[in-house]
């Protein structure tokens, strides 16, 4: 049943209504002995029969049961009103991430200083076992403090659960934050969240989603198929190193990722000290304030697909790009953009179909002028 404004369930009075999802319907609660102000998740009447949602309903109680961290929301209680199942959480104020992107952009230091909170409190996660599978900004909420709550654990999966709750082929998640594997209705470990949280922070940095399409279908198979823009070529405000950092994350091949959250994180710390360096150690703005500079974007032009294998999985180039000669390559560009040369090169050995197409890619990464005639004239082919 729903519950009234001012009515009592237990010993918490119901202050208003926060939200409705697919799940249920949250309430903002004040316990009546401690006068703490809570968040109250409860399930939906009429999905309450649906043994399968019941299940679920639980399982978040338990995954979450599992979790203390900063970033992560609490849960303060579990219990039974009548045949309705309630979960108490942590009272977060602020806004979600989803809500500040429709008002305004956001620059790279402030979107680096919330993604990497994020990962912070995905890192634990995964380290307790826990994969998110529903990371998107609505589920990421900014604080007035200038910290980060990533929320909403609803269809978190243990990797220690034996009992599958959805039904196998099934894909589960929200679509323009899917992973392929999710797409595809396969397994999923903590890499499918790294490529969600990519996607995030694709669209914080640029203002456009970086997988696009016309209908349900057409998104699906974009995250198996479209290869996105550089953020860099959407907007020049992104240094080049964050700009790859992002394109890893959300390479289609679980192993072409970051293998876990804090190799993620490390990434980004580097990237944003040494934008930072450049930039002459600009401040980052408050993440919650009001006036934020405007993202400037150019139309995303659309992606040429790379062949798919039978599995889904964009084809290489493996036969013409041999291992040792793009180790070759990959020392030649270090000395013009350091450690970041190995994932330009890995990326552009995907997308070219030749060797001028090879080059042509990565070496727009090198300054123009003598340092990239420079790097031309000692190519291989």
């Amino acid at each position: 049943m729903a519950f009234d404004i001012g009515q009592s369930v237990g010993d918490y009075r119901i202050i208003n209504i926060i939200g409705r999802g697919g799940m249920g319907t949250v309430y903002k609660v004040q316990h009546q002995i401690s006068d703490r102000i809570e968040a109250m998740k409860v399930i939906l009447p009429e999905l309450i029969d649906s043994s399968e949602l019941a299940d679920r309903f639980i399982r978040e109680i338990k995954v979450q049961a599992r979790l203390s961290h900063p970033n992560i929301t609490s849960l303060h209680n579990a219990l039974r009103f009548g045949n309705e199942l309630l979960m108490v959480m942590e009272f977060v104020e602020g806004t979600t991430l989803y809500e500040r992107l429709r008002k305004a952009g956001m620059d790279p230091g402030s979107s680096v200083h919330v993604i990497s909170q994020v990962l912070d409190a995905l890192s634990y996660a995964h380290a307790h076992g826990v994969v998110h599978r529903d990371i998107k900004p609505a589920n990421i909420m900014l604080t007035a403090n200038g910290s980060v709550k990533l929320m909403d654990f609803g269809i978190a999966r243990s990797l220690t659960d034996h009992k599958e709750l959805t039904r196998t082929g099934a894909a589960i998640g929200s679509l323009h934050y899917m992973s392929p594997e999710q797409v595809q209705g396969a397994a999923v470990d903590h890499r499918s969240d790294i490529y969600s949280v990519g996607i995030v922070l694709y669209e914080m940095v640029t203002g456009t989603k970086p997988i696009q399409g016309d209908s349900s279908w057409a998104i699906m198979n974009a995250h198996l198929n479209q290869i996105p823009r550089s953020p860099a070529a959407i907007n020049r405000a992104i240094p080049i190193s964050l700009s790859l950092a992002i394109l890893k994350a959300i390479e289609k091949d679980p192993a072409d990722r970051y293998q876990n959250a804090a190799e993620f994180l490390e990434t980004l710390g580097v990237a944003r000290n040494r934008h930072l360096r450049d930039a002459g150690a600009a401040a980052i703005p408050d993440v919650t304030a009001q006036a934020v500079p405007q993202v400037r974007v150019t139309p995303a032009a659309a992606a040429t697909p790379l062949p798919i294998t039978p599995t889904g999985t964009p084809a290489r180039n493996t036969q013409l790009f041999e291992t040792r000669e793009l180790d070759r390559v990959k020392q030649d560009l270090a000395a013009y953009v350091g450690p970041m040369a190995r994932i330009i090169v890995d990326r552009a050995a995907k997308k070219a179909t030749n060797w001028d197409q090879f080059y042509d890619i990565i070496s727009k990464e090198v300054p123009e002028g003598s340092e990239r005639k420079r790097f031309l004239a000692g190519r291989l082919h």
